[in-house]
């Protein structure tokens, strides 16, 4: 009888450490879970607000925000080369200072979190949409949102390679008729005529449409949070097969990737609505479906639709994997209650945080469907509430490896040119925070900014308690896991004329 694998490897004084997955994960595989999150739910959810503060010039703005997010990228390649596991940001920084690293770790894996959580409640939202519209059936939302959340933990609970084959396949055909879209948008010459003005800022409107600013860099704010979650490769650590070389290229993929796919599929809704039409664009509720109609047929509008809810669901998978690798890396280090640092031992998934993070996105499905009288207008609030929690939270921890992030180019003094990389890298996120809270949004949304204060306040106190209470714990935070010299075994062995 074949024994399983063990799911634990000994450290230094004998006792088992918890480790998930076997090491069989690619590039790809990389790949899939950092390219899950955004290019074609963010296509629809975001871009028009990059129309709203840059008009024509929309695709200008996310161009300049494409190549800070490269640099941002580039950075994080320098942790990934170090190796991690699947702490991922987490692994990063508590090597440099454990203390540091819990209190990144508490604002980082909250902001992914309450992007989990928010994105079931426009799933379900967008399921509900699209049979009330096309097949004439009236559901509840939350219906849609329930039904979303038991497949993808099904799918997350029974193994990442599944988990990143699937996402890689859905965001691969989601992504086929918003391409047919933007093409044939771009083979009509769109309004006026395929036209390089986009890329002027002179095409950006003098006053805003629905933000509070306009212009080429109000733009770029907006376009920085198309790109949110490219580094959640990093969370697949341990169970990639050559983490040290495959998570980097991962990440500077994803940012290439859908850098283009953000370019073409903006530039085509630019020229679509015409240039002197952003405001059109920007107010448009559905502006896929608008352009698609115009230009194709009203048979794509319905393709495009069921396409970002597809992406939306594989958006929710991934966030949901990086969480649940999170709490058990944290967990593994008693910095978290134990349960979360239980494994299946059949598929090696950290079930104990895919329970978690299933349970508050439960728990937000069902206090906004009690909360909300009109179901879209709450529903769509609640979704650009959490969405700003999430997205300023992990912009600030970008921040962080920024700053931390001056130690690892010290350690290549001649290579120049990484400091002007690491000034494009930290202005990034500090322009996407400053988007954010200037001018400070008014109520409801500024609820976003100060459940971020109270995040920032209670990882600082989780984090001083563990410092002075339990030190213990930030020890083992700071010691290398017993495995990770395995990743450098296949390069440090030598090859004899035996092997």
């Amino acid at each position: 009888m074949e024994s399983k694998p063990s799911s634990s490897t000994p450290s230094q004084d004998g006792t088992q450490v918890q480790r998930l997955g076997h090491r069989n994960l690619t590039t790809w595989d990389a790949i899939a879970q950092s390219l899950s999150i955004g290019p074609i739910f963010s296509s629809a959810f975001v871009a028009f607000l990059i129309a709203g503060a840059a008009g024509g010039a929309a695709p200008l703005s996310t161009l300049i925000g494409a190549i800070g997010v490269l640099a941002l990228g580039w950075l994080i390649t320098l942790y990934a080369r170090r190796g991690g596991g699947a702490g991922a940001i987490y692994d990063y920084l508590r090597r440099m200072s454990p203390a540091f690293g819990l209190f990144a770790a508490g604002i980082y894996f909250f902001g992914t979190l309450t992007l989990d959580s928010a994105g079931f409640l426009v799933v379900g939202l967008l399921g509900a949409q699209i049979f009330a519209t096309y097949l004439h059936i009236t559901l509840p939302f939350w219906i849609f949102g329930l039904v979303a959340l038991v497949l993808i933990v099904i799918v997350n609970s029974r193994g990442i390679k599944l988990t990143t084959r699937l996402q890689l396949v859905v965001s691969a055909v989601s992504a086929i008729p918003l391409l047919i879209l933007a093409f044939a948008i771009i083979a009509q010459g769109g309004a006026n005529g395929n036209t390089l003005a986009v890329f002027n800022p002179a095409s950006a409107p003098a006053v805003p449409t629905i933000v509070p600013a306009a212009g080429v860099l109000p733009g770029v704010l907006f376009a920085i949070t198309l790109f949110i979650g490219f580094e959640t490769s990093a969370v697949l650590g341990e169970e990639t097969r050559d983490p040290r070389r495959s998570i980097p290229r991962a990440v500077i993929s994803t940012v290439i990737i859908t850098g283009i796919f953000y370019l073409l599929m903006i530039y085509a809704q630019a020229i679509g609505f015409g240039l002197n039409n952003s405001a059109q664009w920007a107010t448009d509720p559905a502006p896929l479906d608008t352009l698609a109609t115009k230009y194709v047929g009203a048979w794509l509008a319905v393709l495009v639709d069921i396409a970002v809810l597809f992406d939306a669901l594989v958006v929710m998978s991934a966030f949901m994997a990086t969480t649940s690798r999170g709490m058990f890396a944290l967990a593994r280090h008693e910095l978290l209650p134990s349960p979360l640092a239980r494994i299946s031992e059949r598929f090696r998934t950290p079930i104990g945080g895919i329970v978690s993070v299933s349970v508050v996105a439960l728990l937000v499905l069902v206090i906004v469907t009690l909360a909300t009288a009109s179901v879209v207008t709450n529903v769509l609030t609640v979704f650009g509430i959490m969405s700003t929690i999430g997205s300023i939270l992990i912009e600030l921890i970008y921040v962080a490896l920024c700053v931390f992030g001056v130690r690892l180019v010290l350690e290549e003094p001649t290579k120049w040119w990484s400091w002007l990389f690491l000034l494009v890298a930290i202005v990034t996120p500090i322009l996407g925070i400053y988007g954010s809270v200037v001018p400070f949004p008014t109520w409801p949304q500024s609820l976003g900014i100060y459940i971020v204060i109270a995040v920032v306040a209670l990882s600082l106190i989780w984090t001083l308690v563990n410092r002075f209470v339990f030190p213990v714990r930030l020890g083992k935070a700071s010691e290398p896991h017993p495995w990770e010299a395995e990743e450098l075994e296949p390069e440090a062995a030598p090859t004899s004329p035996a092997s």
